[in-house]
């Protein structure tokens, strides 16, 4: 009876997990957008799988929301949650072993069988999450790199020292 309160739980928490993902906005719209965010660095991904910033290497993966928030992009944003929501799936489902033993009341009245079927199918099921998540953060890294990548279009009216009105026109194309 225990184990079906188990399995509904679980159950329950990844149909509640899939319902929180963002619906996907059509990429056509975002690639349409101009984007003037001068200020923005790629983010290169070096040889041990470590995400660098403006040469400086960002501790955890969640450092990314701040570049991808200033540029604002749709994609790039749903790539990201999908990642998050993935991650903590896996997260919360590695906790269910624990949750069985608790729920059995001890090592009494738990079945051996159960249990490792238990734990060794929420970690199969943390490490799969983990490995989606990784590729989807690496697929907004992508995006991500190739929006800035785009060419920009600038427009620059400024006063001189003599009052004179200066007018610049640039385009800006990073390679």
């Amino acid at each position: 009876m225990k184990t079906k309160y188990l399995l509904l739980f679980l159950f329950l928490t990844l149909s509640l997990a899939i319902q929180a993902q963002v619906s996907r906005i059509d990429s056509t719209a975002a690639l349409l957008k101009k984007y003037q965010f001068s200020h923005l660095k790629p983010i290169v991904v070096g040889a041990n799988g470590r995400y660098y910033y403006g040469g400086v290497r960002l501790r955890s993966n969640y450092s990314l929301e701040i570049p991808f928030g200033e540029l604002d992009d749709p994609e790039v944003n749903h790539y990201f949650k999908s990642a998050r929501v993935i991650r903590t799936v896996g997260t919360v489902v590695s906790v269910l072993p624990t949750i069985y033993y608790l729920i059995e009341g001890g090592s009494a009245n738990v079945s051996r069988r159960t249990f490792w079927a238990t734990y060794l199918a929420s970690i199969g099921v943390s490490l799969t999450a983990n490995i989606i998540s990784t590729l989807k953060i690496r697929r907004a890294v992508s995006v991500y790199n190739t929006r800035l990548a785009q060419p920009r279009i600038g427009f620059s009216l400024q006063n001189t020292p003599l009052s004179r009105p200066a007018v610049g026109f640039g385009i800006a194309w990073d390679m």
